[in-house]
């Protein structure tokens, strides 16, 4: 085997958007798998987190060995978990109480949140593109829910809309912070943190994370788990080896990927041409934010 041609390959962004999307779409079909009738979500988003935190560390040796000394960069870091924790604590609630395809709709809002971020706290230029683009999302939002004459939505679907809002902030603070750490040892902050945090808060005990983890969900808490982790790498080395205009929009097919995945792993076949048609808008409006 030629090990130079196989690494070259594995440090492009063609192969790290592919895979990106692979483990985004494995990820979002197994988590909904694994939540589906559980009694205690934090307890299966402690389990999914602790999983992605430790699996992602075999691929320590692969990058570069480096840890920040500024003490400026934890405390962004930490700021960043916060609002991490707080989507990661919603997005288990609403992943075990919307369909699969909904969710990976409503998540796309935190695109709309970075380019609200982008013009009133970071003072950018508005550009028509951009403020397009949002709108494309909210138009593609609002075909989902508008139905005979009326809004059609329940208190998940505000909640997904915090949990954009959240994750967005986060990602404002935590801008270029991965570079400068190890990246796995950097996506294992990002999902340990968030773990220890719910567990203290939430005031599980650590028999009732095994017995959960050992139950017959340990299939779908492992292939979660571990895709948790592979997606934000896969997500992370794209963008940096690529160019966020062509990468964004390719990223944003998950959500098409994802409506379709669930219609037929779910059986999620209410409204399916509706839901490819807003996928299309989304991806769409994706592609004007970063053009």
């Amino acid at each position: 085997m030629n090990f130079d041609l196989l690494f070259q390959i594995l440090n492009t962004w063609q192969f790290n958007t592919i895979a990106f999307l692979v483990t985004a779409v494995v990820f979002a079909q197994y988590y909904k798998l694994a939540v589906n009738g559980i009694k205690k979500d934090g307890v299966a988003l402690v389990i999914f987190q602790l999983i992605g935190a430790v699996s992602i560390l075999v691929l320590v040796p692969f990058f570069p060995i480096k840890i920040s000394n500024d003490p400026k960069i934890y405390g962004l870091l930490f700021a960043a978990v916060i609002f991490y924790t707080i989507n990661d604590r919603i997005q288990a609630t609403i992943r075990k109480n919307l369909e699969v395809s909904l969710y990976s709709i409503l998540n796309q809002f935190s695109r709309v949140f970075l380019v609200l971020y982008g013009i009133f706290i970071f003072k950018q230029e508005i550009v028509l593109f951009k403020l397009l683009g949002g709108g494309l999302i909210l138009l593609g939002n609002i075909i989902l829910f508008y139905r005979k004459g009326r809004f059609t939505f329940n208190k998940y679907v505000l909640l997904a809309i915090v949990a954009a809002f959240c994750v967005a902030t986060g990602l404002v603070i935590d801008v270029d912070i991965s570079t400068r750490f190890n990246l796995p040892i950097y996506i294992m902050l990002t999902l340990a943190l968030p773990a220890l945090i719910i567990f203290i808060s939430e005031r599980f005990s650590f028999k009732e994370v095994f017995v959960e983890f050992v139950s017959f969900r340990q299939k779908n808490f492992l292939i979660t788990g571990i895709s948790w982790g592979l997606m934000i790498l896969f997500m992370i080395r794209a963008l940096q080896l690529g160019q966020v205009v062509f990468i964004a929009p390719l990223m944003a097919v998950s959500v098409f990927l994802n409506v379709v995945a669930a219609y037929f792993l779910h059986k999620e076949h209410d409204q399916f041409l509706r839901k490819i048609l807003v996928a299309i808008i989304i991806i769409l409006g994706v592609y004007l934010i970063v053009a």
